[in-house]
């Protein structure tokens, strides 16, 4: 993964973003909590090119509804694009069963995002035994492979959602 433009984000988000390793990214809120959003190479979809996202609140405490932080991961999001123009999977985080809060969070977020015309989320509900897992597919809609890209992921949750027990 080619790093993100911390200059250009820092230039407009609202919270400060540092990196630690260059695939974590860290903002600390005006809240005192602190959150790191985070990129690791994905293959479980696509062989290349994709990249699964996370957030994860390391203070491990209730965060309150803040928009400086949904723009601040919108900043870094649009970083990412800027410098990899490839595919986001956000997979939202199940060990303390809020995963469908997120997910629905995520999906406020992002429909209230300025700039979320140039991107496609698609989003998709997998059970895995007796945890529901909760995904989403991000890439941008100028992706000379879109329609291919949202093909495969659908055929993929198709194969996760009906597949035997």
């Amino acid at each position: 993964m080619n790093p993100l433009d911390l200059a250009y984000i820092n230039r407009l988000a609202p919270y400060k973003v540092w990196t630690e390793n260059g695939c974590d990214y860290l903002i600390e809120t005006n809240y005192d909590l602190l959150f790191k959003i985070g990129f690791m190479d994905d293959y479980s979809i696509w062989q290349s090119g994709a990249y699964q996202f996370y957030i994860n609140n390391e203070s491990h405490r209730p965060s309150p509804n803040d928009e400086k932080l949904k723009a601040t991961v919108f900043r870094i999001i649009e970083a990412f694009f800027a410098a990899n123009p490839d595919i986001l999977l956000y997979i939202c985080e199940t060990g303390d069963g809020r995963q469908a809060f997120r997910s629905r969070l995520f999906i406020r977020w992002f429909n209230n995002y300025a700039g979320r015309d140039a991107y496609v989320l698609q989003t998709a509900e997998v059970q895995e035994g007796k945890t529901k897992n909760f995904a989403a597919l991000i890439v941008q809609k100028s992706n000379p492979r879109l329609k291919e890209i949202l093909s495969e992921f659908d055929e993929t949750i198709s194969i996760l959602t009906n597949k035997p027990e």
